[in-house]
Order: structure tokens, then C-alpha cells, then sequence
């Protein structure tokens, strides 16, 4: 009896042995969810410069972004658990594609040695951080099925790194991720229905100065942290409504469904939410602080709302007196294009 115990433990021994000589035993990460994502933060539990790949190829079916609130993230939505089942070896091969210390820094220097410039000896990557407040944790987690545990994959993204099993590489994969992911939605359209054109609109909901006072906007999810379009999948429906200040209140004037031409609507709200550089006196300016200051409260606003075929909805605000303004998303101050008026005019009458 004593001799098959010992012939168990002896086994178990050798199996934790094996295993940490390809993953070391810190390597297994936090627990996880029934969602596939850590339940408490990603800590720091990886450390190092180990060669190799950043996480096991093999038998990989599915990769999961997972952001998980932060105790002083007060306030902070929840974000859905995106799991990649499409193209996972495209996926899996970007995170062991990160480059590692010593291959980032030649490519630095490569760089600046093309401008004329020599840098330092210790470029100390991803030692000296940013301190951005960021209100979630983001983790990548591989799932392997029964082959092996997760691969839970930290990310930094003050530092700039990604760690997993004593190996850091540096890189942020969240938006090839997302353009995958949507990729992956828009193969399956599950268009959301648009939510009508309110009656009325307290002053105070379109308040910019608010944080409630923004724009809807559901595509933010998936739409990607370096982000260069406001709508970047197709439409599936969109509507426009007309409001006119009447009191504290906006009251609704007159409302559309969009009939058709969404591909050419989604072309030209991409336009006008766009982020565009103010070229200075004497150059045109494309961006006007109507909204913020004295003018709180639109006069007259006009109100774009759009589903694209992934399930997400987006509202478009387009502020028309006592000043001409574009708000979505988390950004705005666009002077709208003249295009965009006439249609809107086309809609909803002049």
C-alpha cells in the first residue's frame, strides 16, 4: 500500500516536472470564469525574456480578449467576453509574431539611425511606463479544449508588453484582434433593431458638458483602441429625427427611416466624425468647439441613428443651431460637410 502511494506521488511529482520544463508552474495565471476570462486582475505573474514562441500553436480553437474592470474603475461598464473562433491560427500566430526585446530595440535603432540619430545603450522597454489610468484589465486567453490549460497572456498596454509563460514580447494585438472578430460577426449578420426617435429629449441628456450628455455608441466595443473609422462594418438600418428646443426640453419635429444608399451614409458619417489635424491660422479648420463653453444646449439638433450588421448601434448627433457641430462616439466637434446637411434636409424636411 505505502509502495503504490509512493509510486503516485512519485508520478505526480515527474508530471509537474515535465510540465514546467516547457511552461513553468507561475505560468498557469489567474483562474477563470465560466466566460473563458480571469476573475480576479491579471496580475503580474509572468515575467522574463524565455525564447521561444509566446504560446503554444497547437490545438489552439478559440482565443478569448477579455477586459475585467478594475477595483477604481468605478463606473466602468461591463465589456463582453469576445471569443475568436474564426481564423484562431491567424490569430495565434500574430501573438507569437510580437517581436522580443533585442528585436524591437534593432528595429528602433534601425529606424533612428535612418534619421540620423544613434540611441542610448539601455532603451529600458518596457521598464519605463506610462501611468495611464486604465479602467480595465486586458488579457488574451488561448483555449486548447482538453489538450492543455488556457494561455492566459497579460497585457500591458502602459508598458507596451504581453507576457505569458516567463516570456515578454512587446505589442498591443487588441485591434487586429477586433477587425477579426468583426470579420467574424459580419459573417453571421444579426442586425439590431434601432431604437425610435424619443418624443422629447431633456436638455440635460445632450448636455456635452455631462457625461451622460454623449452619444450612444454600441460599435465602441469592437470597433478598436486606435480606431480610424466611426462605422467600421456594414449598415443594416439607419434613421434620422429632427428636435427643436422647446424649454429644457427637445421636442421631436419631424423623423425618417433611411430607405437605402446605407453603404454611401456610412462613407460620409465616416467622414464627418473623422479625427483631422487643425492646420492653423490662415488654413481650414475642420474643427469647431460648438458645444462646449457657452453653447450647452442645441437649439436645433438632428439625430442619426445606425445599426450596422454585427448587432452594434451608434447615435450621430448633428447640432444645427445656435452652431454646426458632428458628435459620436467619444470624440466630435466636426463641422458637418454640406452633404450631409442636404441630406438630412432630404430626410426631414428644410
Amino acid at each position: 500500500m505505502l509502495l503504490r502511494v509512493g509510486r503516485v506521488v512519485a508520478g505526480v511529482v515527474a508530471l509537474v516536472l515535465g510540465a514546467s520544463a516547457a511552461f513553468p508552474v507561475n505560468a498557469l495565471g489567474p483562474r477563470l470564469g465560466a466566460g473563458g476570462c480571469p476573475v480576479s486582475s491579471a496580475g503580474g505573474w509572468e515575467r522574463g525574456d524565455r525564447p521561444g514562441e509566446l504560446v503554444p500553436a497547437d490545438g489552439a480553437v478559440s482565443v478569448t480578449m477579455c477586459e475585467l474592470p478594475l477595483p477604481w474603475s468605478r463606473g466602468q461598464a461591463a465589456v463582453p467576453v469576445r471569443r475568436l473562433t474564426d481564423g484562431v491560427g491567424a490569430m495565434v500566430s500574430e501573438l507569437n509574431g510580437l517581436p522580443t526585446r533585442d528585436a524591437l530595440e534593432a528595429e528602433l535603432r534601425r529606424r533612428e539611425s535612418a534619421k540620423g540619430r544613434v540611441l542610448g545603450d539601455d532603451l529600458h522597454l518596457g521598464e519605463i511606463c506610462n501611468m495611464v489610468g486604465y479602467g480595465t484589465s486586458l488579457s488574451f486567453v488561448v483555449h486548447y479544449g482538453n489538450v492543455r490549460r488556457p494561455a492566459v497572456v497579460l497585457v500591458d498596454r502602459n508598458c507596451g508588453t504581453a507576457r505569458y509563460a516567463g516570456r515578454t514580447r512587446f505589442g498591443d494585438p487588441s485591434d487586429s484582434f477586433l477587425r477579426r472578430y468583426r470579420a467574424q460577426l459580419e459573417a453571421h449578420p444579426a442586425p439590431a433593431p434601432l431604437p425610435g426617435c424619443a418624443a422629447g429629449l431633456p436638455a440635460a441628456d445632450v448636455d456635452l458638458t455631462r457625461p451622460r450628455g454623449w452619444p450612444r455608441d454600441d460599435v465602441a466595443a469592437n470597433r478598436g483602441f486606435r480606431w480610424r473609422a466611426l462605422l467600421p462594418s456594414p449598415l443594416s438600418a439607419a434613421a434620422a429625427c429632427r428636435y427643436r428646443l422647446d424649454g429644457d426640453v427637445l421636442r421631436l419635429r419631424s423623423q425618417a427611416r433611411v430607405p437605402d444608399g446605407l453603404e454611401s451614409l456610412r462613407s460620409l458619417l465616416n467622414v464627418v466624425t473623422a479625427v483631422d489635424p487643425v492646420t492653423g491660422p490662415g488654413g481650414t479648420e475642420s474643427v469647431t468647439d460648438c458645444g462646449f463653453g457657452r453653447f450647452t444646449r442645441p437649439a436645433a439638433l438632428d439625430v442619426v441613428w445606425v445599426g450596422d450588421v454585427t448587432g452594434a448601434v451608434a447615435e450621430v448627433r448633428v447640432w444645427r443651431a445656435p452652431c454646426r457641430a458632428v458628435y459620436a462616439g467619444t470624440t466630435g466637434g466636426r463641422n458637418p460637410t454640406a452633404e450631409l446637411l442636404s441630406r438630412l434636409d432630404a430626410w426631414l424636411g428644410r
